[in-house]
Parts: C-alpha cells; sequence; structure tokens
C-alpha cells in the first residue's frame, strides 16, 4: 500500500507557454494524460508476476479474455495459447514446456490489464514550485510559468502521492483477487502500483496524481491561486497574463523568481501587478516618434 500523508494545501504546474497552457489560465480545464504518452516508458507500465499453478492462471486470462472479446473469441485465444505450446513438448508433463505457457498466457492479461488501463487520465502535480529540474524540464527552461493550485477546495477522484518505492510488478494472484473474487483492497493495490509506482531516480518531482476514469480535457477540479515567472520568462508573456485576470475579482498571487547570490535555491517576490494593469497595450516606438526620426534623418 501507498503509504498515506496529508494533501498539502498548494500542488503545482509546470508549463510551457501555448495556446493549451493559456486554456488552463482561462478556460478553468486541466489535462488528463493518456499513460502512454509519459516522457518516461516504464512509467505506468508494470509487469505481470506469474506467481501460481497454471490452473488458477488459465481461469484468470480466460476471464479476462470473455469480458473484453467475448466467450467465443475467449476460447479460441486460450486454444491458440495451448497450441503454440505443443511445438516443444507437452505443458502437462515438462515443467519448462508448462513455464513457457504460463508465460505466454502471463503476456496475454498484461495486454488485457493494458487495455483496460489506456482509458484512463492521469493527473501530474508537483509538490514544490522552486524545483530547478521542474523549471527545465516542464517549464521551457524557465521561460514558461508555474501554476499553484489550491488543494482545500478540490473535487478531485483519487488524488495521492507516487510511490518511489513501490515494486514495478503485478502479481498474478493479486489479479485473481481483483477479477475473480471482486476484492477491493486487490483492485486498489493493482491500481496504486499501475498508476503510482514510479523509479527512485523521479523522487525530485515530489509527484502527486489524480485519476479519471477517461483520458482529455476535463474542468479543473480545483482553483488556481497564484502563477510563477520562470527565470527566463518574457516580460509579454507575464503581461498577458496578468492583464488575463486583472478585470476579475480573483484571489490570484504572481510571482517572479530571483535566485539567491549565495545557492541556487529560487526564491520569489511578489510581480507589481497595479502597474502591469496600469499600463495600456504598448504601440510602435517608431511610428510614435516618426517626426523625429524623419527630422534627424533630414539633419543628416
Amino acid at each position: 500500500m501507498i503509504p498515506t500523508r496529508k494533501l498539502p494545501r498548494k500542488l503545482y504546474k509546470y508549463r510551457s507557454f501555448c495556446v493549451n497552457s493559456l486554456r488552463l489560465l482561462s478556460k478553468g480545464e486541466i489535462y488528463y494524460a493518456n499513460p502512454r504518452s509519459f516522457n518516461d516508458p516504464l512509467d505506468c507500465d508494470p509487469t505481470v508476476q506469474v506467481d501460481t499453478d497454471r490452473a488458477p492462471i488459465e481461469r484468470l486470462c480466460f476471464r479476462m479474455l470473455a469480458v473484453r472479446h467475448g466467450k467465443e473469441k475467449a476460447l479460441k485465444k486460450m486454444g491458440d495459447h495451448r497450441y503454440m505450446t505443443t511445438e516443444d513438448g507437452d505443458y502437462k508433463t515438462d515443467p519448462e514446456v508448462e513455464k513457457y505457457y504460463k508465460r505466454r498466457l502471463g503476456s496475454e492479461i498484461k495486454q488485457l490489464v493494458d487495455a483496460e488501463m489506456d482509458s484512463r487520465g492521469v493527473l501530474s502535480l508537483a509538490e514544490r514550485w522552486d524545483c530547478p529540474l521542474m523549471w527545465s524540464h516542464y517549464a521551457d527552461e524557465h521561460r514558461g510559468f508555474c501554476i499553484e493550485y489550491d488543494m482545500n477546495d478540490n473535487v478531485c477522484s483519487h488524488i495521492k502521492q507516487v510511490d518511489y518505492r513501490r515494486p514495478r510488478s503485478i502479481k498474478i494472484t493479486e489479479l485473481m483477487r481483483w477479477k475473480l473474487h471482486k476484492s477491493a483492497e486487490a483492485e486498489q493495490n493493482v491500481l496504486d502500483t499501475y498508476f503510482f509506482a514510479k523509479s527512485s531516480q523521479w523522487r525530485y518531482e515530489k509527484e502527486w496524481r489524480d485519476i479519471h476514469p477517461s483520458n482529455g480535457v476535463k474542468p479543473a477540479p480545483f482553483r488556481i491561486s497564484a502563477v510563477y515567472f520562470g527565470l527566463r520568462c518574457d516580460d509579454a508573456v507575464r503581461t498577458s497574463i496578468v492583464k488575463l485576470f486583472a478585470n476579475f475579482n480573483l484571489p490570484i498571487a504572481f510571482y517572479d523568481l530571483y535566485p539567491l547570490e549565495d545557492s541556487f535555491r529560487l526564491k520569489r517576490r511578489l510581480v507589481d501587478t497595479d502597474e502591469i494593469e496600469a499600463c495600456g497595450v504598448e504601440t510602435s516606438a517608431l511610428l510614435d516618434f516618426k517626426n523625429v526620426v524623419l527630422d534627424e534623418s533630414e539633419d543628416a
């Protein structure tokens, strides 16, 4: 089981500046990603550990095939698996052939589990706004921004922290408890391994995830409470985002980042929003001062 820990009051989403990022700010949207789109191919791709005898594996495989494809196709696929093992001997009498047969069934079960999970969506959030690696990897090398979400008033369905110590494999016996014996505990164990187990090398992300029954754009289940602008964020981006919220009386803070002189730590300071809101859209300096420019040209 993933160790329970209190949900932080704030969680964060690092973003580059693009149309989809603007939609997160202006449309009250959030994106639940397909697990196959993650940059780590081992993420949400657990192995299936064959840890029981042949007969129970056959029963599990047939049940899962029947649910997905119907009984007739399930029987055919089970027959195909048995037939493919006959080239190497009799799985009933040869232990090595039986191992091969069980591996084939395990591979089939893995594909069925993946097919069931692929429709779900994963929302990834970070516990910190000041992680240099996150700014570099997910916010366009500090050219983007980081959105702070208030988790005190959230309606997330299944949110919890990522477990960087959890094994990557799902046991056949655990799948049997879920699929054959309807164990809610076993189902949760499988889902935790599938969606919340991650390599310890990613620990710096301090990631939290919410799982949705489907992937794609959804209404945000929490409110924006702040926006942090990266060290290389263009002033036009900062101005546009501040002005986006200028006419709405929303309790949103805006921060610029700055590095400490004696370390690599990042600190924040409030943006002077009054100054930005007071400024209009800039016009062309060349056109504004065209008479001056023309006069200088004539003098030359």
